[in-house]
């Protein structure tokens, strides 16, 4: 589940992710279930929005960083 395309734009499954997150912050499993999506996938999809610093994760909770919200 690719979030980011090459020309840094986001996919359609990176804007549902920070979408959701820009709702409330939400631990992977939630995720998972809100999107219906196996968590392996939503893990990989979060690790490569956090290497952008789009989230970030506190306590195993993501959450929407001011660069995330900017790209809604």
């Amino acid at each position: 589940m690719a979030c980011i395309d090459a020309d840094g734009t986001l996919t359609p499954t990176g804007l549902v992710l920070l979408r959701g997150l820009a709702e409330q912050p939400l631990p992977p499993e939630d995720i998972a279930k809100q999107i219906s999506e196996p968590i392996f996938k939503v893990r990989g999809s979060l690790r490569e929005l956090a290497d952008a610093d789009l989230i970030e994760e506190d306590g195993g909770v993501f959450k929407i960083t001011e660069a995330g919200r900017s790209k809604l």
